[in-house]
């Protein structure tokens, strides 16, 4: 299955209620309510779903990623982090490559950006990828096929991709028992507030599209 996900999930979130406050507080800008739906975890650029499954808070948008991966704390990631500063917060988008972030008690402990490269490795191994080997993650015909065909340096990067690919999933496991890909069909459908910043609709740059969605 070809997956994209761009959801930030907050453990213990706490008994806090999906509204207007809540989105303004954690830095999104000129959202406006839409409907109640269902959760979707691959949203459009400029949209905005928020769910809680069980105790924890689920945010899906597209370009939240990029506030948490900056090299600067951005206002979106403090307003996060002051909102729920004792909660672990992991930012994940994956599609065009994997990303995610990972905050516990209000301090980022890892970050990985990897596409046709390694473009960010921050952080000491947390215990989802510690012990995932190649042999893990590749059977022995795709392991015999990828050394005879690729350089070592191609082999890494393959490596390292399905590596942040496989722990990805596995941190979704701090939030629902199980990963994100195991859940049956029918599970995937848990209610949603959808919002959406319509103020972007007729902006053609990606990068200020992204921009215009939160606080600066």
């Amino acid at each position: 299955m070809s997956w994209k996900i761009y959801v930030t999930f907050i453990k213990d979130a706490g008994n806090i209620e999906i509204n207007d406050d809540l989105i303004k507080s954690l830095g999104f800008k000129n959202f406006e309510f839409v409907e109640k739906t269902n959760f979707n975890e691959r949203p459009e650029i400029g949209e905005l779903y928020v769910s809680k499954y069980k105790n924890h808070l689920l945010i899906a948008n597209a370009d939240l990623i990029w506030q948490f991966s900056k090299p600067e704390t951005t206002k979106t990631e403090r307003a996060f982090i002051e909102e729920f500063p004792t909660s672990e917060i992991f930012s994940l988008s994956l599609g065009y490559g994997t990303y995610y972030c990972l905050i516990e008690n209000g301090k980022k402990i890892r970050l990985r950006e990897i596409g046709d490269e390694i473009y960010q490795d921050f952080g000491e191994l947390i215990p989802e990828e510690v012990n995932l080997k190649p042999e893990d993650l590749f059977d022995n015909e795709e392991l015999r096929f990828m050394k005879e065909e690729l350089t070592p340096e191609e082999f890494e990067q393959q490596y390292q991709s399905n590596l942040a690919f496989e722990t990805a999933f596995e941190l979704t496991k701090r939030f629902f028992g199980i990963r994100y890909d195991e859940f049956e069909i029918k599970d995937y459908e848990f209610e949603s507030v959808k919002y959406r910043n319509f103020q972007i609709d007729n902006v053609q740059d990606c990068g200020i599209k992204a921009e215009m969605q939160f606080e600066q």
